[in-house]
């Protein structure tokens, strides 16, 4: 997907129209609104508690549930990863009682060929699928308090707020 805009580049000075649009849910706008509202609340609840608002609280309200759906992903994906030298030694357990009449332990030890190659499978795909979208996560979230920082130095009604 990058090499168009290698080419682009190559032939000419690249310019914004040039660059990928952002996804409708990624747009900066969006994301600090979202994450805003969240820190309305919190500004509310400190206020009524006569405490100080916490960022942090803001930001887990906000992103808890990402956090939580691709959390389950990483315990099944170290799932996989605790299940691999199970299998692993069984299948050396097999090579060193080595049998030639014992069908059955072959069988055994392909099932557990067959189970060590499915965990490194399932392991590659939940792995890849968590760590790019919890890179997008990461930037949403990135993107929201950016938001919320150019909000507050760029307009007089949010100078005061605290960000903590």
């Amino acid at each position: 997907w990058l090499n168009p805009l290698f080419k682009i580049g190559h032939k000419q000075k690249l310019e914004p129209e040039d660059m990928y649009s952002v996804l409708p849910e990624d747009r900066s706008q969006r994301l600090g609104e979202e994450l805003q509202g969240y820190w309305d609340q919190e500004v509310k609840r400190a206020q009524k508690d006569a405490g100080e608002p916490s960022l942090m609280k803001a930001i887990v309200k906000c992103y808890w549930k990402s956090y939580l759906v691709w959390g389950l992903f990483t315990f099944l994906e170290e799932g996989t990863r605790v299940v691999q030298p199970i299998f692993l030694g069984k299948m050396v357990s097999y090579v060193e009682n080595y049998n030639p009449t014992d069908s059955a332990a072959l069988r055994e030890a392909y099932g557990y060929t067959a189970g060590l190659s499915t965990c490194v499978l399932v392991w590659a795909v939940l792995h890849h699928l968590y760590f790019y979208h919890i890179q997008r996560v990461g930037m949403r979230l990135r993107v929201a308090v950016c938001h919320m920082i150019y909000r507050k130095v760029s307009v007089p009604r949010y100078h005061n707020v605290h960000l903590s």
